[in-house]
C-alpha cells in the first residue's frame, strides 16, 4: 500500500515503480521498428488514472493489471495527490508541470463524488463545451489548452472528426518540462558526425561534445551514463549499447534501470551526443488493448459506470479514442519536452440521451400568461419541505 505525505509531496516510491513498470511495458510494445520512439509515461499514467476512478468491474482490473494501479481508494488518492503536489512544485533551476482537465458535454453529468476525486486528487479542472454545435468549439477550448499547457509545443490534440454528439466527456493530462544541462555543450564544439542506425547504415548529424566529470558504468554490453539538470533533481539517464542495432539485445526493465543507476561512479568522461528533437503520436486504442486492457474501448463491456448514472443516460460509455502526443528537444542549453494524453469518452448510442432536469438544489419558478408573457406568480424553492 502507498503510503505518502502531502505536507511534504513526493512521488511514492511504490507509484514510481509502477510508473516506470509501465514505461517499460509500453516501451516494448511500440519499439519494434526504427522510427523515434519518445512518451510520456507518467502522463499516460495519470490521464488514465482519472478514467480508472470511474471504472468498475473487470474493465477496472484490467486498467489495474496494465497499470498497476494501487486498488484501495485512500491509499491511491493519497498517493496521487502527493505524485501531482511533487511534480508541480517550484523549483528555481527548471520548469515542471503537469496539468488533468475534464471536458463535459452539455448533456452530461458526472456523478459528484467522481468529479471530486478529479479535482482535489487530480488537480483537474472540469468545464462544459460543445462538442455538437456549429465549429464544434470544445475542440478548440481543448487544442488550446494542450498548446497553452505546452508552451505551444503540441499545438492540437483533437481534430474535429473525433468528437459528436455522442461524446460524453474528454479526460486530457498534459505535461511539460524545461531544464539546463548541469554541464552544458558549448555550441562551437558542436559538428557534424555519423549516426549509425545500423551496421553500414550512417545519416549525418550534429554532434555535440563535453568533456566533464559525470556518472558513468560501462556494464560489458552498453555503456551508462547520467546527466543531470541544473538543481540536481532531475537528469537524464542514456543507455549506450556496444554496438548500432544492439539496443533490442539488451534485455530493458524498470529493474534493469535501477540496477544501471546504482552501477554509476563519477568520472571524467568526453560526451558525444547528437542534437535531435522529436515528435512522435501513439494510438493507445490499439495499444493498450493488445496490451491487456480491451474492455474499456469496447462499447457494450465497458464498465466506466463509476463516472455517471447510466440508468439516466440509457447507454452505456465506452472510450471512442485514445491517444498520446509527445516532444522533446536536446540541445547544448538543456532540454525541452511535453506530452498531452487525450481520453475520448462516448456513449453507446444513436442519439444522445435525453437531459435531466434534477431540481435538486435551489430553484426559480415563474406562473405566467403565456398569450401575454405576463408573470402572474414567481418563487424560489430553497426548502420543498418547509
Amino acid at each position: 500500500m502507498y503510503a505518502s505525505s502531502i505536507d511534504s509531496p513526493e512521488v511514492p516510491p511504490q507509484m514510481a515503480e509502477s510508473v516506470n513498470e509501465f514505461a517499460f511495458d509500453f516501451y516494448r510494445k511500440v519499439s519494434g521498428n526504427d522510427k523515434n520512439v519518445f512518451f510520456s509515461p507518467v502522463s499516460v499514467y495519470a490521464a488514465f488514472s482519472v478514467l480508472y476512478e470511474g471504472a468498475r468491474g473487470e474493465t477496472a482490473g484490467q486498467m489495474l493489471d496494465v497499470f498497476g494501479f494501487e486498488p484501495d481508494d485512500e491509499a491511491r488518492h493519497a498517493a496521487s495527490a502527493s505524485m501531482m503536489a511533487a511534480l508541480n512544485a517550484e523549483d528555481p533551476h527548471a520548469v515542471l508541470e503537469m496539468a488533468n482537465a475534464l471536458w463535459l458535454a452539455d448533456w452530461f453529468e458526472p456523478y459528484e463524488q467522481y468529479l471530486d476525486i478529479a479535482r482535489k486528487t487530480y488537480l483537474a479542472t472540469a468545464e462544459t463545451v460543445d462538442f455538437a454545435g456549429e465549429g464544434k468549439p470544445g475542440v478548440k477550448k481543448i487544442n488550446d489548452w494542450a498548446a497553452e499547457k505546452t508552451r505551444g509545443k503540441i499545438p492540437a490534440v483533437l481534430s474535429y472528426r473525433d468528437v459528436n454528439n455522442l461524446t460524453a466527456t474528454v479526460i486530457t493530462n498534459a505535461v511539460y518540462f524545461k531544464g539546463t544541462w548541469l554541464v552544458q555543450f558549448p555550441e562551437e564544439d558542436t559538428k557534424k558526425g555519423q549516426f549509425w542506425k545500423g551496421e553500414g547504415d550512417g545519416i549525418d548529424a550534429d554532434f555535440m561534445h563535453v568533456t566533464d566529470s559525470f556518472d558513468y558504468a560501462d556494464t560489458g554490453d552498453a555503456q551508462v551514463l547520467r546527466m543531470p539538470y541544473e538543481g540536481d533533481r532531475l537528469s537524464m539517464l542514456a543507455v549506450l549499447p556496444r554496438e548500432a542495432g544492439g539496443l533490442e539485445k539488451l534485455e530493458l526493465s524498470a529493474g534493469k534501470m535501477s540496477e544501471y543507476a546504482g552501477m554509476l561512479d563519477p568520472q571524467e568522461v568526453l560526451v558525444s551526443l547528437p542534437k535531435f528533437e522529436t515528435r512522435t503520436n501513439y494510438d493507445l486504442k490499439q495499444d493498450l488493448t493488445e496490451m491487456g486492457m480491451p474492455d474499456a474501448f469496447d462499447k457494450k463491456l465497458a464498465d466506466l459506470s463509476g463516472l455517471a448514472d447510466l440508468a439516466l443516460l440509457r447507454a452505456n460509455l465506452y472510450v471512442g479514442k485514445a491517444t498520446h502526443d509527445a516532444y522533446v528537444k536536446v540541445n547544448e542549453e538543456g532540454t525541452e519536452a511535453a506530452a498531452v494524453t487525450t481520453i475520448v469518452i462516448g456513449i453507446e448510442s444513436e442519439t444522445p440521451p435525453i437531459p435531466h432536469f434534477n431540481a435538486d438544489r435551489p430553484f426559480l419558478f415563474a406562473i405566467y400568461d403565456e398569450q401575454s408573457g405576463l408573470i402572474l406568480f414567481m418563487g424560489k424553492i430553497s426548502d420543498p419541505t418547509a
